[in-house]
């Protein structure tokens, strides 16, 4: 008996939750930044050259008031240190620290990571997941 069933591509996309393109599947597509970010699309990852503080990508959320969200994402190469960015501002809290959560404010505002301290290598990045807590 014959089998024709789909072919397989490669490996599914990340979740990212709400972040769209989480897992960099295609590129830098769906995020907004202020930085030297660029992204690897044969690895799925984002990387920074790290030189300079202040490297922002981000996508834009209204988070529902006094709801808790979680934040994660994956420091796979680079000496910067990488924190996350919610409600406009630095959290305080390193993306290597594991999974962050936060309450929303209610208001539009950037959310995303950002290089606090600058690193003497570049920065690889990966597996930026955004959902409700």
């Amino acid at each position: 008996m014959l089998n024709f069933g789909l072919l397989s591509t490669g490996a599914d996309n990340f979740n990212g939750g709400m972040f769209t393109n989480g897992g960099f599947e295609n590129g830098i597509v769906g995020w907004l930044q202020t930085s030297d970010w660029t992204a690897t699309v044969d690895a799925d990852t984002a990387e920074n050259p790290s030189t300079g503080s202040n490297q922002v990508m981000y996508q834009n959320f209204t988070f529902e008031a006094g709801v808790s969200y979680e934040i994660s994402a994956d420091q796979l190469e680079g000496d910067a240190v990488i924190n996350f960015m919610i409600n406009d501002v630095d959290s305080g809290v390193a993306i290597t620290a594991g999974v962050h959560t936060f309450v929303g404010d209610g208001t539009a505002r950037s959310t995303g990571i950002f290089i606090a301290t600058a690193g003497t290598v570049k920065c690889v990045v990966d597996n930026l997941r955004l959902v409700r807590g």
